[in-house]
């Protein structure tokens, strides 16, 4: 318990240093760069699961627990633009979702490269999982496409997508991998759908695709561009999609033998 109180202290701090560094710097957080945030919350999903499949003691595993590591990828994120405003470099955005997917990807490329035990059917279902929620995705866009809906370009496809990989994953977790839903609010309606139908991920999918379009549903506005509040609501919401899909593709990895 110190060593999350530690982490927690050591992470708030980062953040409010970097909060005074862009404040002293007068940097200006556009909607753009907001929005190019959204890639490290995957780089949150596969913290946490190394956090629930690595032994870790002391300090460096509080790090890796909700909510400090919210507070360390934000305080990575918030560096991130002081250094690129102190180097004068304009193209933020990208620079920002670039190096999300890319500590992203070297995290879990590196866990898994040292992990034991590496299943392949494991990799396989995962890969499944992805591959069914681009499907899903692109189906339910479709069908839409003539409605009066705004889907706010790739952000909005970006929420939707994210809450149906956390669906995909969470049904192939229990269906083809035996795994257990943690969450109580998901395994309520998990267990709700296997009492009245066929099967209780299928409800849920319908569930965080009915979450998802209310969600655009309710930003949807007759302007072009959005502003910095709305896009913010947009990556919050794809990122509460996001974090447990990856989380749950990294977690299945690293410990199912």
């Amino acid at each position: 318990m110190s060593g999350s109180i530690v982490a927690f202290a050591l992470a708030s701090f980062l953040v409010v240093t970097m909060a005074w560094g862009l404040r002293r710097r007068h940097v200006t957080v556009t909607a753009s760069e907001i929005a190019a945030t959204l890639p490290w919350f995957a780089v949150i999903g596969v913290a946490v699961a190394i956090g629930r499949s690595v032994p870790m003691s002391g300090p460096a595993a509080g790090f890796f627990l909700s909510p400090t590591v919210y507070l360390v990828v934000g305080g990575l994120v918030s560096g991130l633009w002081v250094i690129l405003d102190a180097a004068d470099i304009h193209d933020i955005s990208q620079w920002t979702a670039v190096s999300g997917v890319f500590t992203a990807s070297v995290v879990g490329g590196v866990s898994l490269l040292t992990a034991d035990g590496l299943q392949l059917r494991v990799l396989v279902w995962n890969a499944a999982a992805i591959v069914m929620a681009i499907g899903i995705t692109r189906l339910v866009l479709r069908t839409l496409q003539n409605r009066q809906l705004s889907t706010h370009g790739w952000l909005g496809r970006g929420v939707l997508f994210a809450h149906v990989l956390d669906a995909t994953t969470t049904g192939i977790g229990l269906e083809r991998l035996g795994t257990i839903e943690r969450n109580p609010i998901s395994a309520a309606i998990i267990q709700f759908g296997d009492g009245v139908g066929p099967s209780g991920a299928v409800l849920f999918l319908f569930v965080k695709i009915t979450a998802a379009m209310l969600v655009l549903a309710a930003l949807d506005t007759n302007s072009n561009q959005l502003g910095r509040e709305s896009v913010g609501l947009l990556v919050i919401a794809a990122g509460a999609g996001l974090v447990p899909a990856v989380h749950n593709l990294t977690l299945f990895a690293l410990t199912i033998s």
